[in-house]
């Protein structure tokens, strides 16, 4: 942090601790600055992390800053623009800042702490979050069961869903191709498979030995 300690005033010497402790816990790209309003175009006093505005002791105030010190005191208490307004830097980067008007005990103004966080980092994080979480379907594409059972249920669903028809509207050959799917991963291996299945298909556990019998035949052909 930089400090002018030869033209700082003594009332606000109380705010540099503020003006570190801000910058420190935000970091780098968060500049904290300080101005005496009694230093009229050079009154940064302290600056933390100037880096951000290419700023140091003894810069100007901004534009805005200046519109607000001269604004009539009644006009300035009830501003209710200055917290978290967008700004941006000389050289391009977008900021969100703020600033806080500083009183004395008489309720005088002495000068105004100002903080003006860089979003450019922020924003590529933002960025890299969006496209670490970037899928190029909303469907599942995959279960995760917890034992054979879970598997069993998971997989007759995934056969029956992917016919995206209700089980009684189901022609046979659509069933079949449930059968064909359930086959080709080995499904009924899984005890307890063929009555699931029946269940699940509204069909007796000897239509499912038929069908069994004629995927068995296709395959012989």
């Amino acid at each position: 942090m930089e400090v002018n300690y030869n033209e700082i005033s003594e009332k606000l010497k109380p705010f540099l601790p503020i003006v570190e402790g801000i910058a420190t816990t935000f970091g780098k790209h968060c500049e904290v600055v300080l101005h005496d309003i009694n230093q009229a175009h050079t009154s940064i006093v302290a600056i933390a992390n100037g880096h951000v505005t290419s700023r140091g002791i003894g810069g100007p105030p901004t534009d805005y800053l200046s519109e607000i010190l001269n604004q009539e005191k009644e006009k300035r208490e009830h501003n209710n623009k200055l917290f978290n307004y967008k700004t941006r830097s000389k050289d391009g980067k977008d900021l969100k800042s703020t600033t806080i008007l500083l009183t004395d005990e008489c309720n005088d103004l002495i000068g105004a702490l100002c903080i003006n966080m860089d979003l450019t980092s922020p924003k590529m994080a933002l960025t890299f979050l969006e496209n670490l979480i970037q899928i190029d379907k909303e469907e599942e594409r995959e279960k995760f069961p917890e034992n054979v059972n879970d598997f069993l249920k998971v997989m007759i669903d995934k056969s029956i869903g992917s016919l995206d028809k209700p089980v009684n509207l189901l022609s046979k050959e659509e069933k079949l191709e449930v059968i064909r799917y359930l086959d080709r991963h080995r499904i009924f291996q899984i005890k307890g498979s063929i009555d699931l299945l029946a269940k699940e298909l509204n069909v007796s556990r000897y239509t499912i030995y038929n069908y069994l019998d004629e995927v068995a035949a296709e395959k012989e052909l």
